[in-house]
C-alpha cells in the first residue's frame, strides 16, 4: 500500500506541470528509438521559464548558456527513487506515468479506449487532409500515446488543434517560406508552430508520418533542431534562413537562370562566403572552381583557414563542428554534380559520428579524408582520456571503413585532433593546387 501511496504521490506531482510530460515524451521516445539506457536527453527547445519546474524538482540549476542543454537521466531517476520513495527505474516509471495519463486499462498499452477510438473517427471524416493521420493514430503505437493524452485532456481544445493542423495541411506552400510567416497565415500566431508548443508538436508529428518511406515503419519525429530543419525544408518551410549557414570557398554555383555572379566573383578571388539558408534555396548546382572536382570538407575553422592561408585556390567547406541543414543542402548540390567529397573531421567519438552520417549520406560520392590509423597515431592527444560515454558514442555507427580506427581509439584511449595534421594537409593539398 506504501508503494501505491509513493507512486500516485509521484504521479500527482508531475501533473501539476505541464513540462514534465512533454519532458518525459522525450524520454519516452528516446528509449523506444534506441531500445537501449540513455544518459542524457537535450531539453534546448524549452525556455527558462518553462524549465523552472524540471530545476526545483532536481534541485540544481541548469546552464542554458550551454548548447545544447541536457538532463542528466540518472540524476532524475535518483530524484524520482529519494523524492518519493520508489524503486522503479526510470523507464518503468515512464510507462506507468503514460498508462495513467491515458487512463488504458489493457496492459499492452495497444488500443484507445472506445469512447476515443469514436472521438478519433470523428474527426477524421471532419479533416479528410489529415486522414493519414488519424488512421496511424489509431494503431495506437508508442510514439501517438501522447496524443491520446492531448485528447483526453480536452476534446475540445485538441479539436481546435487539428483545425490549425487541417489548415496547415491544405496551405503547405509550394515555394519555401519562413515558419513564422506561415504560422501567422495559418492560426494568426507567428509563434504557432514553434518547436516547443503543443501545436507544433503536432505539427512535426503529422510531417513525420507523411515524410515515411513506408507505411509499416514507425512515425519518428526529429530530435535534434538541424534534424527538425530538414524535415520542415522537405515541406517548404524554413525555421531559420539566415544563422543557419555553411561556410565555402572556391566554389561555382548556379541558379535556374545560370551562373550565380557572387559565387563566381569569390571564387576567383578565393573569398570565403557564409551562405545562409536564404541564398542556398535558390541554388540548383553547386561545383568545385577546379578541374579536379573534389570538395574537401574540413571541420575545424583554424585549420580551415590556415590550410586556405598556403593554398588559396583549393576548394573547401568548414563545418565548425556541427552539419548544419545549409551545410547538408550545399553538399546535396555538389553530390548531385557528381563531386568527390572528402570528409576530414577531428577522431573524436563525435568527430567520427559525424563522418559516419556524411559517408552513409553519399555513398557513392564521399571518403575519409586523414581519419586513419597513421594519422591518429600522429595527432593522439595522450593527454585526454576516453570515458564510457565516448566508448558508447564510438559504438553508435557501425560503418566497416571507420572499425579499425575505432579499434585502435578504445585500445589508447585518446582522441585525435586535425590541428596535428596541418603541415600533412597542406603538403598533399599542395600535389592538386599547385
Amino acid at each position: 500500500m506504501a508503494k501505491q501511496d509513493s507512486l500516485k504521490k509521484a504521479l500527482n506531482y508531475f501533473k501539476k506541470s505541464d513540462i514534465f510530460f512533454h519532458l518525459f515524451l522525450l524520454f519516452k521516445n528516446e528509449y523506444d528509438t534506441t531500445k537501449k539506457p540513455i544518459k542524457f536527453i537535450d531539453i534546448s527547445e524549452f525556455t527558462e521559464e518553462e524549465l523552472e519546474p524540471v530545476k526545483a524538482f532536481l534541485m540544481t540549476d541548469l546552464d542554458l548558456s550551454q548548447q545544447p542543454v541536457v538532463v542528466d537521466t540518472s540524476r532524475f531517476e535518483a530524484r524520482l527513487q529519494i523524492t518519493f520513495g520508489l524503486t522503479l527505474p526510470l523507464e518503468a516509471f515512464l510507462t506507468v506515468f503514460f498508462q495513467d495519463m491515458l487512463k488504458i486499462e489493457e496492459p499492452d498499452m495497444q488500443q484507445p479506449h472506445r469512447e476515443m477510438s469514436n472521438f478519433v473517427d470523428y474527426l477524421e471524416r471532419e479533416y479528410g487532409l489529415l486522414a493519414g493521420w488519424f488512421s496511424y493514430l489509431r494503431r495506437g503505437t508508442s510514439d501517438s500515446q501522447w496524443v491520446y493524452h492531448l485528447i483526453s485532456a480536452s476534446p475540445k481544445a485538441f479539436e481546435d488543434h487539428v483545425l490549425h493542423l487541417s489548415e496547415a495541411v491544405r496551405l503547405l506552400p509550394e515555394r519555401p517560406i519562413r515558419l513564422g510567416l506561415f504560422g501567422q497565415i495559418v492560426a494568426g500566431d507567428p509563434h504557432a508552430f514553434d518547436r516547443h508548443t503543443t501545436l507544433g508538436k503536432l505539427f512535426l508529428h503529422v510531417l513525420s508520418e507523411d515524410a515515411r518511406y513506408h507505411a509499416i515503419e514507425p512515425v519518428k519525429v526529429p530530435s535534434s533542431s538541424e534534424e527538425v530543419n530538414q524535415l520542415l525544408l522537405k515541406f517548404n518551410l524554413l525555421r531559420d534562413d539566415i544563422t543557419n549557414y555553411t561556410t565555402a570557398v572556391n566554389l561555382y554555383a548556379e541558379t535556374i537562370e545560370g551562373y550565380h555572379p557572387v559565387w563566381e566573383s569569390a571564387a576567383h578571388l578565393h573569398n570565403v562566403l557564409n551562405v545562409p539558408m536564404r541564398e542556398l534555396i535558390n541554388i540548383v548546382a553547386a561545383y568545385p572552381a577546379h578541374e579536379a572536382q573534389i570538395v574537401w570538407v574540413i571541420e575545424n575553422p583554424v585549420v580551415f583557414s590556415t590550410i586556405l592561408d598556403e593554398v588559396p585556390n583549393v576548394p573547401m567547406i568548414c563545418t565548425q563542428g556541427q552539419l548544419t541543414l545549409a551545410t547538408m543542402e550545399l553538399l546535396d548540390r555538389l553530390a548531385e554534380e557528381e563531386t568527390d567529397i572528402r570528409y576530414c573531421g577531428d577522431m573524436t567519438p563525435e568527430g567520427i559520428q559525424r563522418a559516419e552520417k556524411i559517408l552513409m549520406r553519399y555513398p557513392e560520392s564521399s571518403q575519409p579524408w586523414k581519419m586513419d590509423i597513421p594519422s591518429y597515431l600522429a595527432s593522439r592527444a595522450e593527454e585526454e582520456t576516453l570515458d564510457a560515454k565516448d566508448i558508447e558514442t564510438l559504438n553508435a555507427f557501425s560503418l566497416d571503413i571507420f572499425s579499425c580506427l575505432k579499434d585502435e581509439m578504445k585500445d589508447r584511449g585518446n582522441p585525435a585532433y586535425q590541428e596535428m595534421l596541418i603541415e600533412e594537409m597542406i603538403s598533399e593539398l599542395n600535389y592538386y593546387y599547385q
